[in-house]
């Protein structure tokens, strides 16, 4: 191989070696549903300070 093929080869794994890792976890991302968001419901909790005096 000759310079340039070994100069092509090396900029196509660059790029295979960073868009991989982008692209799998785009594809192992578990789908949400977008159409129906669930409402979370709201707790309040009452919660008692001890207050000492100084």
């Amino acid at each position: 191989m000759n310079f340039v093929d070994c100069a092509l080869l090396t900029l196509f794994n660059a790029g295979v070696c960073l868009t991989l890792p982008k692209l799998l976890s785009i594809a192992t991302t578990p789908k949400t549903r977008t159409q129906s968001p669930q409402k979370l419901a709201v707790q309040e909790v009452a919660v008692s300070v001890p207050v000492f005096p100084n």
